[in-house]
């Protein structure tokens, strides 16, 4: 549960309460694991950002009964790989329909296919992308940045290459940077995320993290072929503070040199560690979704 004032009193003489000293934020200040209270927890100072690069995510939209997906997952891993550091891959669980969900993600009762892989952000955002019709007519889909070049930003596998090479040509307009303190008793984070405008820039402007599960291995199918130990790869298991869209760090007109402080805490779900989740935080535009720069942060 979210803890959204947190109140901590200063005692004085002759044990008189007085200036109460007030901590407003937004993070769950009860995964905390550090010395003293959380009122002596230390925000991260963040130096100057020199990079002059554009980074680019790949948003893959499939499902665990979808056989052309695992092709697509394959040239999207590919893309990644060959521009370390650069290209990030998100695999959203999402479909074609008004409610994201489409037979490719459904689950069976018993047996195979029991996982569920969906999450209520992702089944929002393919919901929403459906209904737009900017693409998202089946799977395998995926968006690159979800650059808009005159038509819909949902873009079949084969040309997912050509157009992150495009992509990754593109200046930025924004830069981001990450800092996060864990506390393994507690099993919590607290992330810290500088958004820094680069031009000056009009709009409306939100920045969202994705939770990213490195692998699971699970049942696929692959090309007709039902397969039990296929791996997973990036998988999406939900945003921070299960905001759909993000929070605002941008409204209006924007100077160049604008820095916004955005701060997140998030418990690692029961079962996994530290190792095995990823977190891709990015930048985007609300009127196109065009995503402005992506960054991912590991603890």
């Amino acid at each position: 549960m979210l803890a959204p004032v947190l109140a901590i009193f200063a005692l004085q003489s002759c044990d008189r309460v007085a200036h109460p000293y007030y901590i407003k934020t937004d993070m769950d200040t009860s995964l905390y694991g550090g010395p003293g209270s959380f009122i002596d927890y230390v925000y991260p100072t963040f130096t100057p950002n020199t990079n002059t690069l554009r980074n680019v995510m790949i948003e893959d939209y499939t499902g665990h009964k979808c056989s052309f997906c695992p092709g697509a997952a394959a040239e999207a891993k590919s893309i990644a790989d060959a521009n370390p550091g650069r290209v990030f891959v998100a695999t959203i669980h999402g479909g074609a329909s008004p409610d994201g969900l489409s037979d490719f993600q459904k689950t069976n009762a018993s047996g195979s296919y029991t996982r569920d892989f969906t999450t209520p952000e992702g089944l929002e955002m393919a919901g929403t992308f459906y209904g737009l019709a900017v693409g998202l007519d089946s799977n395998p889909k995926g968006t690159i940045n979800r650059i808009n070049s005159g038509g819909p930003f949902f873009l079949s596998a084969s040309v997912w290459g050509d157009s992150t090479t495009t992509a990754l040509t593109y200046a930025p307009d924004v830069n981001l940077q990450a800092q996060s303190n864990y506390f393994p008793s507690t099993n919590g984070l607290f992330l810290h995320v500088e958004t820094e405008f680069l031009n000056d820039m009009s709009g409306e402007f939100n920045v969202v993290g994705y939770v990213l599960q490195k692998e699971i291995i699970d049942w696929q199918n692959v090309f007709g072929v039902d397969e039990e130990f296929y791996e997973h790869h990036n998988v999406h298991i939900g945003n921070l503070f299960a905001e759909t869209w993000g929070r605002s760090v941008g409204t209006g007109t924007i100077t160049a040199g604008t820095k916004v402080y955005t701060d997140y805490s998030y418990e690692i779900p029961s079962g996994l560690t530290t190792d095995e989740i990823v977190f891709l935080i990015f930048v985007y535009d609300k009127t196109t979704y065009e995503v402005l720069q992506v960054i991912e942060h590991e603890i």
